[in-house]
């Protein structure tokens, strides 16, 4: 029998006008633990950032060895049979992935929020992860570890991407930024060392 990965599934608005933390792997995650375990509100943990939030509403997985990084952190998150809270995955969804996980697919463009709730934009696993916050309704999304500089708070596969992995990745963010703002979202970069300049900085103190 020929297998067939599941449908996309639509995200619902659960989070209308909510400050949401998006918890992404950079280094800078790594000092600022305390403060991203202080958060009061929903979470959206970017694959190790479940590390650092194991309580996190959404546990978010992309890229590659999908199936291999999501074995060792699914039995992380202490939140699958909470009501409410999803695992998923963008985009390919392998034969031997956990069954928890729902599915997304990618958006073709990626200087927009997409407003089709089974599709996010972004190259990376961080910047989708922002479109899913959009999707459950969040208006200020809280961005931490979203260094872009190619070190991890934790260990994983792709320790120091290509330059030009960088900078094909933040190319479109400042269009994104701006239809965010255009949308009535709130982007906020708390990482004190990114390279992503196009959204507002703000320390993370100011949030917990």
């Amino acid at each position: 029998m020929t297998w067939t990965p599941p449908t996309p599934w639509h995200v619902p608005k659960q989070w209308p006008g909510a400050t949401c933390l998006v918890v992404c792997t950079g280094e800078s995650a790594g000092p600022q633990v305390d403060l991203i375990r202080r958060f009061n509100g929903p979470v959206i943990a970017v694959k190790h950032g479940v590390v650092l939030r194991p309580d996190a509403d959404v546990f978010f997985m992309s890229g590659e060895w999908t199936e291999e990084i999501a074995a060792g952190l699914l039995p992380r998150w202490t939140k699958r049979d909470a009501p409410g809270c999803h695992a998923i995955v963008r985009g390919r969804y392998c034969k031997g992935l956990d069954p928890v996980f729902k599915r997304v697919t990618r958006s073709k463009a990626h200087g927009t929020l997409s407003d089709l709730t089974d599709h996010v934009t972004g190259l990376d696993t961080g910047t989708s992860a922002i479109n899913l916050a959009y999707h459950f309704g969040a208006n200020t999304i809280v961005l931490v570890g979203y260094d872009m500089r190619g070190g991890h708070f934790c260990k994983h596969p792709l320790q120091f991407p290509p330059e030009d992995h960088f900078q094909r990745h933040m190319a479109v963010l400042p269009a994104m930024g701006a239809d965010a703002a255009a949308k009535g979202v709130r982007i906020v970069n708390c990482s004190p060392i990114s390279r992503v300049t196009c959204f507002e900085r703000r320390p993370l103190e100011e949030f917990v």
